[in-house]
């Protein structure tokens, strides 16, 4: 199974859109390690699904959609859930949420406790095979070697770093940030000051055997025209003007057109707005 897995978007629909028009329709499913954004989830949502293969999700500390919110039949939040896609389990939690059957929490630390026990209970329950089931996770849990024993894979973010880790059965995959906006200006004009999309994802191929290969992908920025001139910034695209190259995944009928010209002269939206039959990989 082929995963593409993201993480900290930050409302930044434009870094969605770029990654939709840079990658085919060839994956499995796609799982989202939370840090969605309230503001614009529905069209992130939409975005994705035109890749016309299950979403898995959780929220993420940006996140406050209700978690009956819903973004469409593809799409699935596993907060304290398991769902089948293929030959694969996920299940998960959110960043913040409340929890059946627990009062006031003292910490962040003690509720991810209570989720995974939560979670081992439901995967213990279905009979989960924890050697085909992924953690999904806003933020990374630890010493799953003891509470989920010969799990398969855990993808998380909020740190915006990419890194891949081996902790005994289990591979750790932290998807870093899709909304990672570099200051740029032009050679001839350095107070001009304008930003590229230039995040990173993960494509993560599960084999036979439960055989794992991790790759950190970047949202294309080989401008040639543009000089990068401070640091990167992960905190949204509010406030920022992208360079032309990329604006035209902030625009709809400009995005619309970029993927197939025919689209915007029919009126119609293109790929932020269809939602395509599901093929393979179903959940279940």
């Amino acid at each position: 199974m082929k995963i593409l897995a993201i993480s900290d978007i930050h409302n930044n629909l434009a870094c969605v859109r770029k990654l939709r028009a840079q990658e085919a329709n060839e994956y499995d499913v796609i799982a989202v390690a939370g840090d969605i954004g309230t503001r614009a989830a529905g069209e992130i949502f939409a975005t994705l699904a035109s890749f016309e293969c299950p979403i898995v999700y959780v929220h993420g500390n940006w996140d406050r959609m209700p978690d009956d919110a819903k973004f469409g039949a593809g799409a699935h939040l596993v907060h304290l859930e398991a769902a089948k896609v293929g030959s694969l389990t996920f299940a998960g939690y959110s960043f913040h949420a409340p929890l059946p059957r627990w009062g006031q929490l003292s910490g962040t630390a003690e509720y991810g406790r209570r989720c995974r026990a939560l979670l081992r209970a439901a995967l213990r329950k279905s009979s989960t095979d924890l050697q085909r089931c992924v953690l999904l996770a806003h933020d990374r849990a630890r010493h799953l070697d003891r509470e989920f024993p010969n799990l398969l894979l855990h993808i998380y973010g909020h740190v915006h770093t990419f890194e891949v880790l081996q902790r005994g059965t289990t591979t750790y995959v932290n998807a870093a940030a899709l909304d990672r906006m570099l200051p740029v200006a032009r050679k001839h004009d350095r107070k001009r000051l304008r930003h590229v999309n230039a995040g990173n994802y993960a494509v993560i191929n599960v084999g036979g055997g439960g055989k794992l290969s991790v790759e950190c992908r970047l949202l294309r920025r080989n401008y040639q025209e543009w000089t990068v001139i401070g640091r990167s910034t992960s905190n949204g695209p509010v406030g920022k003007h992208l360079i032309p190259e990329d604006a035209v995944f902030a625009d709809d009928e400009s995005f619309a057109r970029s993927l197939d010209p025919t689209l915007a002269k029919s009126g119609k939206t293109g790929h932020d707005g269809s939602r395509g039959a599901m093929r393979g990989g179903r959940v279940s």
